[in-house]
């Protein structure tokens, strides 16, 4: 993987690496926030995870992937 810009990596790894760095960062993000684009088999070719604290949630609409913020307090 590289570092693009600070804290943004771009990379391929495979899904086992893909999946073992997401466990690995989900439990350990604290305050911060990560989000992960992989390939899927929908109709964008992509999904997406989140994690950490007030971070967008991905929302499934009708097979369309959309980022709903998180309610102020």
């Amino acid at each position: 993987m590289v570092e693009a810009s600070a804290g943004v990596f771009v990379g391929n790894p495979n899904r086992r690496i893909r999946d073992r760095l997401w466990d690995l960062l989900a439990t350990r993000i604290g305050d911060g926030q990560a989000i992960l684009i992989e390939p899927a088999a929908n109709e964008q070719g992509w999904a997406v995870r989140t994690a950490g604290r007030d971070r967008w949630q991905p929302v499934d609409f009708d097979g369309l992937i959309l980022s709903a913020r998180p309610k102020s307090n």
